[in-house]
C-alpha cells in the first residue's frame, strides 16, 4: 500500500475514534440512536409478519430520524467525509504516480539518459530583486520534468509526495541549497554524480536513504556527508523536516 494511503487511513482512523468517543460521551445521542434502532427493528419484525399500518410507517420514519440526526450533527463525521473527498480529488489524476512501474519510466526517460546535446546559453548578471512563489498545501509535485535554471529550492507542504530531479539543470559551483518542510509524504531527490551532498534531516517517523546508507528515524535528526563531499567542486546542502515520511537521495 502506498505511503500516502497509509497516512490517509491513519488520519481517518483518528477522526473515527473521535467520532465514536463523542457519540459515547453524549448521552442524548446514545438514547436517540438506541431508541431509533429499536423502533426500526420492531417495525421490520411487524412488516415481516405482514402487519403494515399507518402507525408502523410513522414509527419507522421516527426511527430513521432518531438514528440519522445525531449522526448528521456530529462534526467528526463531516470531517471524515471532507478529508476523504479532498484526498480522493487530489489523488484522482495522479493515482499510481509513485508506483514502481512509473518510477522505472521516470528513470528511463530521465534527461541525462537521452542522447541529446543542449548548449548552455549564458546571460549577463541582473540586479537582485524580491520574488514571491506560491506553493500548494497538498498534492504530489515533480520538480525537473523540464530543463530549468537552477535557483535554491525552499518550500513547505502539508502532505504529498515530492520528486526533485536535478538532472534537468546545472548546479553552480560551491554551495547550493534545498530546504523542505513537510507534514506527511515521501521525498525523492535525484542528484547528478559528481556533486557533494550534505544532508540535515529530522523526522518524527520515517527513513533516510543516501549513498547506500539507510537509517530509520523516530523523532530524531541526522546530519551526514556523502563520501565524495570534499573532493567535489559542486556542493548541495539538503535541509529537510518531516513529521511522517521517507527521504531518498539518489545519485544518478
Amino acid at each position: 500500500m502506498p505511503f500516502i494511503w497509509r497516512v490517509f487511513l491513519i488520519i481517518e482512523a483518528i477522526i473515527f475514534g473521535t467520532f465514536i468517543w463523542q457519540m459515547i460521551t453524549i448521552p442524548a445521542n446514545l438514547v436517540f440512536i438506541i431508541a431509533g434502532i429499536l423502533l426500526l427493528v420492531w417495525a421490520n419484525k411487524r412488516r415481516s409478519k405482514g402487519k403494515i399500518s399507518v402507525w408502523m410507517t410513522l414509527l419507522t420514519m421516527v426511527g430513521c430520524v432518531a438514528v440519522t440526526v445525531p449522526l448528521l450533527i456530529n462534526f467528526s463525521l463531516w470531517l471524515m467525509i471532507i478529508v476523504a473527498v479532498v484526498f480522493l480529488a487530489l489523488n484522482h489524476s495522479r493515482m499510481g504516480q509513485f508506483s514502481s512501474r512509473n518510477m522505472n519510466q521516470l528513470f528511463d526517460n530521465a534527461p541525462w539518459r537521452k542522447k541529446k546535446f543542449i548548449p548552455v546559453n549564458t546571460t549577463e548578471p541582473t540586479a537582485k530583486k524580491t520574488t514571491v512563489k506560491r506553493h500548494s498545501w497538498f498534492g504530489h509535485q515533480t520538480i525537473g520534468n523540464n530543463i530549468f535554471e537552477w535557483d535554491d529550492i525552499n518550500f513547505a507542504v502539508a502532505a504529498g509526495d515530492t520528486i526533485i530531479d536535478l538532472g534537468s539543470t546545472i548546479l553552480p559551483k560551491n554551495d547550493n541549497h534545498i530546504v523542505i518542510r513537510k507534514g506527511f509524504g515521501k521525498t525523492r531527490i535525484l542528484v547528478p554524480v559528481g556533486t557533494g551532498v550534505y544532508l540535515d534531516h529530522s523526522a518524527m517517523l520515517g527513513s533516510v536513504t543516501i549513498d547506500n546508507q539507510h537509517y530509520n528515524l523516530k523523532n530524531e535528526s541526522i546530519q551526514l556527508y556523502s563520501t565524495n563531499y570534499d573532493e567535489e567542486s559542486r556542493h548541495l546542502k539538503i535541509i529537510t523536516n518531516v513529521m511522517i515520511g521517507d527521504l531518498e537521495v539518489i545519485l544518478v
